[in-house]
């Protein structure tokens, strides 16, 4: 058993549950799991630690320069596969692991991170800690709670973090670029035949909180004509949005939660609530969906004699990754004789947020049958280290030391004001556009 495979057996048995892999934001397998990391990455003689945001970080090569990122996440959501976010964080591992064994020593820091709560399962905080890590002001989703009503601020104090100092994460202008290797979640690299992905963008999205009022009443008494019945509110409503995103182009709606209230077997619902996921990589089929989703609550709100409300949890815009980072993945998925084709991420990654901020590439393995979120999510131990030696080649390249890497360079905004750390592509080099198929494959997920 390779040394990756292993250690993605030892992460699956960090769960809150002895029945499911179960690893939510802050629990207690979530942070044993940190820990365990930390040790780890330790053990091959990184500088590792966990930062006020919970993000584990592990810092390798120089202590100065513009470093490259690379990782993705440890938290799960409700019983889960093994892969979602795991990968990515246990393949920069190895990868470390390869490249000190081949002798290499990075020209500039590499950092290996874990971000905390990229799933948001628990609080309905989505990329929690890559959003503390580019400096985002997160004390307003402090209070956001889970369904037991513990609060983030309490998750963080159980588990040893103070969150006044959730600033002190804030670390996004030591790094010049981030990389991230992924499972793909969705079918599109398996059918055709592909090894790996070559991401090109990211998917926008945003997580509404769809609410309906009103009345409760006792289910024997009140007839069916004059009840005012919530749930049959959020029902029509999940209906509706599923039909309405089937004939909406590129726009996936997803309602993944309900709650009724006061949720008695005998108690006409008086209140409900549904989060709603949009997904979509044009801005345009985004604003087009969160409309979509007032003028069905408005509507069914009139007909069942309910109050319905619409507030947004969560939004991000659609990304572009960098064409050079792009490249140098390209070249390096051809150096292993692997087949690669162009995609687009249909689900939300960390690199949404940091890709905002720096240069960012991903890299996609192959999901058997597309399956995702769920305990059969699977990717072949041979698929799964092949990313991983992509990974290394690519790490290799953008950490300077190869003669057909890119450089690092500093880059200008308009107004001549320092900006984000930038890479100069080498000379002759060609952004890869696929070599499978005609055009751009398209991975849709929701996660």
């Amino acid at each position: 058993m390779s040394g990756l495979a292993h250690d993605l057996r030892t992460v699956a048995r960090f769960s809150d549950r002895d029945d499911q892999i179960t690893r939510l934001a802050w629990s207690p397998a979530h942070v044993e799991a940190m820990r365990w990391m930390v040790g780890e990455a330790t053990a091959l003689g990184l500088d590792a630690g966990i930062d006020a945001a919970g993000n584990v970080v592990a810092r390798w090569g120089p202590a100065t320069g513009p470093a490259l990122a690379v990782g993705s996440h440890l938290d799960s959501v409700p019983d889960a596969g093994r892969l979602d976010g795991v990968l990515g964080v246990l393949a920069a591992l190895a990868a470390v692991r390869r490249l000190q064994a081949q002798g290499f020593t990075p020209r500039r820091p590499v950092w290996v991170i874990a971000f905390m709560d990229e799933e948001g399962a628990r609080f309905g905080t989505p990329l929690f800690g890559s959003r503390a890590f580019v400096g985002e002001d997160l004390e307003p989703s402090l209070a956001a709670v889970d369904a037991d009503g513990v609060s983030i601020a309490d998750a963080m104090r159980k588990a040893g973090f103070t969150p006044d100092r959730l600033g002190d994460a804030c670390a996004i202008d030591r790094v010049g670029a981030y990389l991230e290797l992924h499972i793909e979640q969705g079918p599109v690299l398996e059918k055709a035949g592909a090894d790996i992905g070559v991401v090109r963008a990211i998917s926008g999205g945003a997580v509404l909180a769809v609410g309906f009022t009103g009345h409760a009443g006792h289910a024997g008494t009140v007839p069916m004509d004059m009840r005012r019945d919530a749930l049959v509110g959020g029902a029509r409503a999940i209906v509706a949005l599923r039909d309405a995103a089937l004939g909406g182009g590129d726009l996936r709606i997803t309602v993944g939660r309900i709650a009724a209230h006061p949720g008695g077997t005998n108690v006409i619902p008086g209140g409900c609530e549904l989060s709603v996921d949009i997904r979509s990589a044009d801005p345009d089929a985004l604003d087009r969906g969160r409309d979509v989703v007032g003028r069905i609550v408005e509507r069914i709100a009139s007909e069942e004699g309910l109050q319905g409300s619409v507030r947004t949890l969560t939004e991000f815009a659609p990304l572009q990754l960098d064409e050079t980072i792009i490249a140098t993945v390209a070249r390096a998925a051809a150096a292993e004789s692997a087949v690669a084709l162009d995609v687009v991420s249909g689900a939300g990654h960390d690199a949404l947020v940091i890709g905002r901020a720096v240069p960012a590439g991903m890299i996609f393995v192959p999901s058997r049958n597309g399956i995702s979120h769920h305990p059969e999510e699977a990717t072949s131990a041979d698929q799964c280290e092949l990313g991983e030696r992509v990974l290394a080649r690519a790490i290799r390249a953008l950490a300077g030391q190869d003669t057909n890497g890119g450089e690092i360079d500093e880059r200008r905004d308009s107004g001549g004001q320092a900006g984000r750390a930038a890479f100069r592509p080498p000379a002759g080099s060609r952004v890869h556009r696929g070599a499978v198929g005609p055009g751009d494959g398209a991975a849709g997920a929701a996660g």
